[in-house]
């Protein structure tokens, strides 16, 4: 522990073992090592000493699985084309990040969407992106030209018009209109 800083209690030492997957796996590997680095009080150091790496691991996946579900609020039609896959892939991505507040539910689909952009990016769902990213950069409108391929006629695509308009000065707050062209 550096020795301007402070100790810090169990429930803060916590806090950081449940949003960081290496954290948690290096107190699998080495406990007293990681109670020592996170300079945690001396009091507190039993109780982290003794916790079951399972049992934490399986209590971080909860929030995990917290966590994606508002994610998908955001970008439904992308999970839905990832299918079995979307969990392995949010969980290897969620492991890592954990979004910092304000409108941590925005970022976090954003940054999902961004792994997946650089790891999967057929997954992602244009009008889904345009739209995190029109959030993200805080625009008043922005209209977009976006193609997919049609669900009732093999074969052709559906051009549509998207129309994006912030409605408040809440971050993920606006409307949508989509205008569809039969190409």
């Amino acid at each position: 522990m550096p020795a301007s800083a402070a100790p810090i209690d169990f429930t803060t030492a916590f806090g950081r073992l449940l949003r960081d997957g290496a954290l948690r796996d290096a107190l699998a590997a080495n406990p007293r090592r990681v109670v020592e680095q996170l300079g945690v009080r001396e009091q507190d150091r039993p109780a982290l000493l003794h916790l079951v790496p399972a049992d934490l691991e399986y209590q971080a996946e909860i929030l995990l699985r917290k966590r994606l579900g508002v994610v998908r609020e955001f970008i439904p039609e992308t999970l839905r084309r990832l299918a079995g896959d979307a969990w392995p892939r949010f969980h290897h991505y969620a492991r890592r990040h954990w979004p910092d507040a304000p409108h941590s539910g925005l970022r976090d689909a954003h940054a999902f969407a961004g792994f997946l952009q650089a790891t999967q990016p057929g997954a992602i769902c244009d009008r889904e992106w345009n739209r995190l990213e029109f959030f993200r950069k805080q625009q008043r409108l922005a209209v977009h030209w976006v193609r997919r391929r049609g669900e009732d006629r093999a074969g052709w695509w559906r051009g549509e018009l998207q129309l994006l308009v912030r409605t408040g000065r809440q971050a993920g707050r606006g409307a949508e209109w989509l205008l569809h062209f039969q190409l």
